[in-house]
């Protein structure tokens, strides 16, 4: 009986589990496939949702003192604040992309991300009246689009239709109050780092 209450339990808890739409997957030939939209995009030309770094709620305020993490604890932040720590990543129950899009999916790692920067071709274009950039495989030809789609600070959306900020689930090594990101401007693009409690869209991974 207590066995059969417990199965009971775990398919109510699967049950309240709100799944997207999954998206189209894109096989640039690079170490992961990459999906065809940001996460909470319905187009590849959509902004999507956009998140503090590790967290799994869009919220209409982006700063330090409403970010889950902020608090009493070394460098000013309950969790993920060690110190110098490589390749410390956001742990599953904080990746917003595997709790939207369920198994499977996850948010691309620093590695990853750098990937598209290094290993594909990068060409300013426009989607449906959306700028950004296509971004193509050099190996496969398999191209993905991704929006100038700004980024959240505060209450307020910075620099849309000119610069996009992506986050990976990777933290910064030396500094625990950053995480690393992809930004790219009108005028280039490369892997980078920003402070974790700014809202930025998310292009979801997959093996």
């Amino acid at each position: 009986m207590r066995i059969f209450r417990k199965i009971m339990v775990s398919l109510a808890l699967l049950a309240s589990v709100e799944v997207s739409a999954q998206p189209a997957v894109v096989d640039m030939g690079l170490s992961v496939k990459w999906a065809s939209c940001n996460l909470g995009a319905e187009a590849p030309e959509g902004f999507g949702d956009f998140y503090a770094w590790a967290e799994t709620s869009v919220k209409e305020n982006y700063q330090a003192d409403t970010y889950v993490f902020c608090g009493e604890g070394p460098y000013g932040f309950t969790k993920y604040n060690a110190g110098f720590k490589l390749n410390l990543l956001a742990e599953p129950e904080d990746d917003v992309v595997q709790a939207k899009l369920g198994e499977g999916w996850r948010m691309p790692t620093f590695v990853e991300m750098n990937e598209l920067v290094q290993q594909c071709d990068w060409e300013k274009a426009e989607m449906n009246g959306v700028s950004g950039y296509k971004v193509t495989s050099r190996t496969t030809g398999a191209s993905i689009f991704l929006p100038a789609a700004g980024y959240m600070e505060g209450g307020e959306l910075c620099y849309p239709g000119t610069a996009g900020r992506y986050w990976t689930a990777t933290r910064h090594p030396y500094h625990p109050n950053c995480a690393m990101n992809l930004f790219f401007s009108e005028e280039f693009h490369y892997a980078y780092f920003s402070r974790r409690y700014r809202g930025f869209p998310i292009r979801p991974v997959r093996q």
